[in-house]
């Protein structure tokens, strides 16, 4: 039933961006007594032990393909999307508020698409510079509050660049993480990104400890945002993967879209913060961003034959072709 199936995967991305876009505004609540090396390191290790549950409970099918060269690969999707990405998005949040965070984020699809312009070698239309060019115009609307040459140094939030840094390393996440569902299922691919980032946190908060108060470990406000975020972000993972499987990249990034505007939404409403006129403006100018930065990917590429125009031995050869893993698919 692909109907059910689409309608399925639409609702688990709907979840899905509902959960992100409110980390950074929960997030905020539980640095109030955690650190944020301390609570990525805790709540990757509570979403790690989930996961290695929910993956030994699952058929033999889920560990498909699992070899000796899995381990640099599962490496740099843990590297990136857990050390990287996580744990200094905590920082950020740490440093900044959490409207400027999470409008921030929005434009992670721009980041993307410039990554794999590099990596992978996609072609960018004047119109996808033209989305990264407004997205990057938000972005400093934000940074700034407006007017560029108002603010001093000092001013500025350092959690806002923080995030743009985290922000390159869940692109890279996103990227590399393309090719190797190619070779390994969903729920591994997340499970070992976890377990082997988490490896590289624990000793980051143990380092960074010292710079920071002691937790309050008795705080039932941040343990509640460890599980929260912790389960249903590893669970939310899982299913953006598996969505985008069925409904392809292009379709899943349009529900991307959704996650500043409950984020903006939260941040008054948990933290008393103040949104302004420029984070509006901003969040206009960052999502028009991803819209023509991601539109091409929607339609037909342009190096693609017509289906319709193309002879049967040409459509049946070309599928052959397609079949068969290209080189360049390789995630090692």
């Amino acid at each position: 039933m692909p109907g059910a199936s689409q309608t399925r995967a639409y609702a688990t991305l709907l979840l899905s961006v509902a959960l992100w876009g409110s980390f950074p505004a929960t997030a905020k609540l539980a640095l109030v007594d955690f650190s944020p090396f301390f609570l990525a390191a805790v709540r990757c290790t509570a979403a790690s032990c989930f996961l290695l549950v929910l993956l030994a409970r699952s058929s033999s099918d889920t560990i498909r393909g699992l070899g000796p060269g899995a381990a640099g690969v599962f490496l740099v999707l843990g590297a990136a999307g857990i050390w990287g990405s996580m744990q200094f998005t905590y920082l950020a949040i740490y440093n900044t508020t959490a409207g400027n965070a999470v409008i921030l984020q929005a434009a992670t699809p721009v980041i993307v698409v410039l990554i794999a312009r590099f990596y992978l070698g996609e072609r960018l239309l004047r119109v996808q510079w033209l989305g990264v060019a407004a997205s990057v115009l938000g972005v400093l609307l934000v940074i700034t509050r407006g007017p560029f040459a108002v603010l001093e140094p000092a001013e500025l939030h350092s959690g806002d660049f923080i995030t743009l840094l985290s922000l390159g390393s869940w692109a890279v996440y996103t990227v590399y993480g393309k090719r190797v569902l190619a070779s390994y299922s969903p729920l591994l691919a997340t499970t070992a990104a976890y377990v082997l980032g988490t490896m590289l946190v624990l000793p980051t908060a143990a380092i960074t400890a010292p710079l920071f108060p002691a937790p309050r470990l008795a705080s039932l406000t941040a343990w509640a945002v460890v599980f929260y975020q912790g389960i249903l972000g590893a669970v939310a993972h899982i299913w953006w993967y598996e969505a985008v499987l069925v409904v392809g990249p292009s379709q899943a990034a349009i529900f991307t879209n959704l996650q500043p505007i409950i984020g903006i939404v939260l941040a008054p409403l948990l933290l008393g913060e103040r949104i302004g006129i420029w984070h509006v403006v901003g969040t206009l100018f960052v999502l028009a961003g991803v819209g023509l930065a991601t539109r091409v990917y929607a339609t037909q590429p342009l190096d693609e034959p017509d289906p319709a125009a193309e002879t049967k031995p040409a459509r049946e050869a070309r599928s052959s072709h397609d079949a068969r893993p290209a080189d360049n698919e390789n995630p090692t």
